[in-house]
């Protein structure tokens, strides 16, 4: 790991509300004070001959003194001692509150879902998803639309159809049309379930459950997580202790404008790793989730130019359905 990647990493783990002002100012009048009692003690003890502190002008009021590389003894103790206090005070607090923002955001994102219909155990609820995909190394996108018809209770044959309008080379990876058969999902966890109608609706007990797989700090886990469930159909309750779990994630942030896959404008709660800031983009006006959208923050040979775009998704529409259409010939099959 360099260390533009390591920094990026401990800024992004720093509370955005983090009051570190009130600190600064203590480091500033404790180094004072030491520099101080130093020029007082070094001139009563030399005399007139080296000049006393009374003697030097102060610097004329506003203006910027550089500061030594070197602090003395004592201004570097009173400096350590505060930052031990800074850092003990953000360690104590588990977890970190949100930045005011961003939890304002997710709590009206959670009213609005929790507002949503609740389906019936026997229907489907299907989903109509754009996503952009830039075709790493090649310089061009692929543009497709998903469709899904997931089974609230897991217990039915669901589909998902895939369209694409930018037909793939062979060597890029991408899938290819057609139609995916979902069979039911038995024992499959709830967390990894198209439907999360057995995920807890609790924020906390959601935290402790994204936190469980993947790599990286936990923060890392749990945004890893909760991004990949975020498209996913849940109940209202679900899906509202979904977006104030997110609001307690260590380094989320909130940006004033971002666009989804389709166009729509609307804020986003974000949070940035290796070079990539991932967002989540929120109607401004109605609080609806609009979809997702990943930034390149700094310029690499493997990600391109700082500011482009790697992938964006629009969830466009979503309703809760009694039937799944029959799948097309020589479908797919897969498990739930």
């Amino acid at each position: 790991m360099d260390e533009l990647t390591l920094v990026e990493r401990l800024r992004s783990e720093i509370p955005e509300d983090l009051d570190v002002a009130a600190a600064e100012r203590r480091w500033r009048d404790r180094a004072l004070a030491a520099a101080t009692a130093t020029g007082t003690a070094t001139g009563t003890a030399t005399g007139t001959a080296t000049g006393t502190a009374t003697g030097t002008p102060a610097p004329a009021r506003g203006r910027r003194t550089r500061r030594p590389l070197l602090l003395s003894g004592v201004a570097a103790a009173a400096c350590a001692a505060v930052g031990a206090t800074v850092v003990a005070t953000y360690r104590q607090a588990e977890p970190p509150p949100p930045p005011a923002a961003v939890a304002a955001l997710l709590d009206q994102a959670a009213d609005r879902a929790g507002t949503d219909p609740v389906p019936r155990p026997d229907q489907f609820v299907y989903q109509d998803t754009i996503e952009l995909r830039r075709v790493m190394g090649k310089g061009r996108w692929y543009k497709d639309r998903n469709q899904s018809w997931v089974s609230v209770d897991g217990s039915r044959t669901g589909l998902v159809r895939l369209k694409n309008w930018i037909r793939p080379a062979p060597d890029e990876g991408v899938p290819p049309d057609g139609d995916d058969v979902l069979t039911p999902c038995g024992q499959v966890p709830p967390i990894d379930r198209p439907y999360l109608g057995d995920v807890p609706s609790d924020p906390d007990a959601l935290l402790r459950l994204l936190a469980t797989d993947g790599d990286g700090t936990r923060a890392e886990r749990q945004w890893e997580a909760a991004t990949d469930l975020i498209d996913r159909p849940a109940p209202p309750a679900v899906r509202a202790a979904l977006f104030r779990a997110i609001a307690r994630i260590s380094g989320v942030r909130l940006a004033g404008d971002s666009v989804d896959a389709v166009g729509r404008h609307g804020v986003a709660v974000t949070r940035t790793r290796d070079g990539v800031r991932e967002e989540l983009v929120f109607d401004p006006v109605t609080h609806r989730y609009l979809g997702t959208r990943n930034i390149v923050t700094r310029s690499s040979d493997q990600l391109g130019k700082r500011g482009s775009t790697l992938f964006a998704s629009a969830l466009v529409r979503t309703e809760i359905v009694d039937k799944v259409p029959k799948p097309v010939p020589g479908a797919e099959v897969s498990n739930c």
